[in-house]
């Protein structure tokens, strides 16, 4: 068995400082600085207009602003990352699901299991969370989503076992896209099952099927999306 990875798709992704910039925004410490960048501006702010005055103030805070801003608007205009994809050329049939709320579904566990009727197979369940609210991005707060998501994903892994699946899984804090990419690393997929949600992330998902068919080259099967009512945390 041979295992690798290679990469699909637009890189765009410059050298040198340029690239680790490009790199450092791509990852998940981007936030962090940003953060902490913000309560800067914020702090030197107040500063400013308690000893110095209301406007010295303003014009200090549009001064330290105006980089962030900048740097903000370069980043927006940056190609989309390219999808890595890891291949193998093992026996079986390998599926990367990626869904959250609708895993209670029956037919993502009947979709993968009818493959097993042709070959072994193996699959991967990751459920991509995010904070059920802004607030809740600012807080960190995400330990309910994370509790939920990973019954979801514990019941359709036993599930798919009983069902002689060879099945893993875990709850991802990420986007669906972010969550896709570890997924594509993490299994020499040979296909992908997104169930499309109506929770904070999904506004892409039709873009998101499209470019792993396009880029990585690997089929995709959409099951029906989940009904937010029925699968509330």
């Amino acid at each position: 068995m041979t295992e690798g990875s290679r990469t699909s798709g637009p890189s765009g992704a410059p050298g040198g400082w340029r690239g680790r910039v490009a790199g450092w925004l791509d990852s998940d410490l981007v936030g962090i600085p940003a953060t902490l960048y913000t309560f800067l501006v914020l702090a030197i702010s107040l500063a400013v207009f308690r000893l110095v005055g209301g406007f010295a103030g303003i014009i200090v805070a549009f001064g330290l602003w105006v980089p962030m801003v900048i740097f903000a608007i370069r980043g927006w205009g940056r190609p989309p990352k390219a999808l890595e994809v890891r291949s193998s050329t093992a026996a079986g049939h390998r599926v990367l699901v990626i869904a959250n709320r609708g895993l209670e579904q029956a037919d993502v566990c009947d979709l993968v299991c009818r493959r097993g009727e042709r070959a072994e197979v193996e699959a991967l369940v990751l459920a991509p969370v995010l904070a059920s609210s802004g607030l809740g991005d600012l807080a960190d707060d995400v330990d309910a989503e994370v509790a939920a998501a990973t019954r979801r994903v514990d019941e359709v892994v036993s599930t798919l076992a009983a069902r002689g699946v060879r099945a893993s899984g875990r709850a991802d804090i990420a986007d669906p896209e972010e969550t896709l990419r570890d997924g594509l690393r993490e299994i020499a997929a040979n296909e992908v099952v997104i169930v499309p949600a109506s929770e904070r992330g999904w506004s892409d998902a039709e873009a998101l099927v499209e470019r792993v068919r396009d880029e990585a080259g690997l089929p995709v099967t959409v099951v029906g999306a989940a009904s937010s009512d029925r699968d509330a945390v």
